[in-house]
């Protein structure tokens, strides 16, 4: 017993030996400096210079110096590094926005004059700049990180380097950075002493997995995700629809541990260890990176239910109307099988008084069959079409009345477009967007296309175009690829968007490496209708705002599809 409190006192006072006596005042401006010179001096950006060392280093040294000091040591140590002279590259920007770039603070910096000329020097004439750190192989637009380093075990400066690293990523390469509710200088004062005062993995993963959430970006993401360690390894054994401020029980994973509560399909779940539902997603949607509302509400299926206590109590209301308080015992979770409750539910159309089946899976072809046919209308399936079938499909449907897109599923089949081949007249220009310029990190270049040049204008001189009406159908899973379908659907003539906000992530996904190896996700590429509106955070603004009830649910009728329907059938 002696031995392991010597042991227990010994680590203990190992982790606190490793933390950094730095200010946090301190620490904010070495923040942003340390990526000023790993971005722009052309030995530390070339990756002449282990600039990861260099900081460890600064944590490690006790003596009490100024953040001016720690400063002129970097820089002589970066200048001291020999360098290439490289060749500017031929730029292809259509112009360059700087609303992400914003170099204010150094004059502001309790730096010496000749500390804040010479940052200011590397930023406003930047030459030989090197992309080591952020796109090595020079074949892409978009963010690369593959040259930072990873480290084995833990260490408390390794976490807090973890905090430079990302908050520097995201201040240069993330295109949506002016779009945040909190300035990112803010967040970075907020994180300071988090990440300072991690003395534990768990710790950790607490805070970056809120750090993640700040970016606001639905993109966002761990690969290797925390989620288990932070909101614990069991969950609930249903799936569930969040609807009218509570949870409702959609299907049962384990019969035994539902009927033990006795609750069943179709039973409305309000309150958890005595929580509104709502006051949960209200505490832990700031671990969740989200780009609105409708996404915090969506990705509550994760938490919800989630810790590592064998059990919680529940409490509701029946289908018939009778409260209810139970204890219900948790299952474990399986994050490949969770994801149960996106897109498209097994839903069926009630219309005139009828039930359709229009969502048949065809086992032959492992996918639901992308079309299903009522009268002189016709639903599209969209994430179950392939380019292949499209000429076809839609010489098959030229004569209907009206065609209904689904976009709550997911697809990024480029080949797709060939069907605003038959839905425009003539090739319509449908976006621009903004990409990184790693010669002058911060800064972004606007391009006049989104996918590629080839494709700035979509679609073909067809004067023999689809003359009926064109409805879609969008929610909170509609999202990137599928945001980029919906806008290049608004160049539809007369099209109705039916359903609800969307997913607001629109482009790609880069990341940024962490010191553990794990990656942290976010978009990569800004994507923009011609006049320069974002869709990020925004998503797809629905012209008829149509959600699932309660009742609906139930029921397992699409609502969506059915006032698609009505539309097609009031022209």
């Amino acid at each position: 017993m002696k031995n392991s409190i010597i042991l227990f006192l010994f680590i203990t006072s190992q982790l606190f030996a490793q933390s950094t006596v730095i200010s946090d005042d301190q620490l904010v401006t070495l923040v942003k400096v340390w990526g000023v010179i790993k971005y722009y001096h052309p030995a530390v950006s070339q990756g002449k210079v282990d600039w990861d060392k260099t900081l460890i280093t600064t944590f490690e040294n006790k003596s009490k110096r100024t953040e001016d000091q720690m400063i002129t040591e970097w820089l002589e140590i970066a200048d001291k590094a020999a360098f290439e002279t490289l060749t500017p590259q031929k730029a292809i920007c259509d112009s360059i926005t700087l609303r992400n770039f914003d170099i204010k603070w150094i004059e502001k910096a309790k730096l010496s004059t000749t500390n804040k000329t010479r940052l200011l020097q590397l930023i406003n004439q930047p030459k030989n700049i090197g992309s080591y750190y952020s796109n090595p192989t020079l074949k892409s637009i978009r963010l690369d990180s593959q040259s930072e380093k990873v480290y084995d075990g833990f260490s408390t400066n390794v976490k807090l380097l973890e905090l430079f690293r990302v908050w520097n990523a995201i201040a240069y390469f993330y295109p949506y950075k002016y779009l945040l509710d909190h300035h990112w200088d803010a967040v970075l004062k907020k994180y300071v002493p988090i990440f300072k005062n991690i003395k534990t993995e768990q710790d950790y993963k607490w805070a970056i997995t809120q750090l993640t959430a700040e970016i606001q970006d639905t993109h966002t993401s761990l690969k290797n995700t925390h989620q288990y360690d932070v909101f614990g390894k069991l969950s609930a054994p249903f799936t569930f629809q969040i609807v009218d401020k509570g949870v409702l029980i959609t299907a049962i994973k384990d019969e035994k541990k539902t009927q033990k509560a006795t609750i069943q399909i179709g039973d409305l779940i309000t309150k958890i260890n005595g929580k509104s539902v709502q006051k949960i997603i209200a505490e832990k949607s700031k671990y969740y990176p989200a780009s609105n509302v409708s996404v915090q509400i969506r990705d509550a299926y994760n938490y919800l239910f989630s810790g590592n206590e064998p059990s919680v109590t529940i409490e509701g209301v029946t289908e018939s109307g009778k409260s209810f308080k139970t204890t219900l015992e948790r299952m474990s979770r399986n994050f490949k099988e969770e994801w149960d409750q996106e897109g498209i539910p097994n839903y069926h159309l009630t219309y005139n008084g009828k039930n359709y089946e229009y969502l048949i899976w065809n086992n032959a072809k492992s996918r639901l069959n992308p079309v299903f046919r009522l009268d002189n209308k016709a639903y599209v399936e969209f994430s179950s079409l392939r380019g292949k079938e499209i000429d076809s499909l839609m010489r098959s449907l030229q004569n209907t009345k009206g065609i209904v897109f689904d976009l709550r599923g997911y697809n990024d089949d480029g080949s797709l477009l060939k069907v605003f081949d038959h839905l425009f007249t003539k090739p319509q220009f449908i976006g621009i967007k903004t990409q990184p310029d790693f010669e002058q990190p911060g800064k972004f270049c606007f391009v006049d296309y989104i996918i590629t040049k080839e494709y700035k204008y979509i679609g073909k001189e067809n004067p023999e175009a689809y003359t009926g009406q064109v409805v879609v159908l969008i929610n909170e899973y509609t999202q990137s690829a599928a945001e980029l379908w919906a806008m290049i659907f608004k160049k539809v003539p007369n099209v109705i968007f039916v359903g609800s906000q969307t997913a607001g992530a629109d482009g790609n996904m880069v990341s940024i490496k962490l010191t553990d190896g794990n990656a942290l996700y976010f978009s990569g590429l800004g994507i923009y209708y011609p006049d320069g509106t974002e869709t990020q955070r925004i998503g797809i603004k629905p012209d008829v705002i149509i959600r699932p009830t309660l009742e609906s649910i139930r029921n397992k009728e699409d609502r969506l599809l059915e006032k698609a329907f009505q539309l097609i059938d009031g022209k």
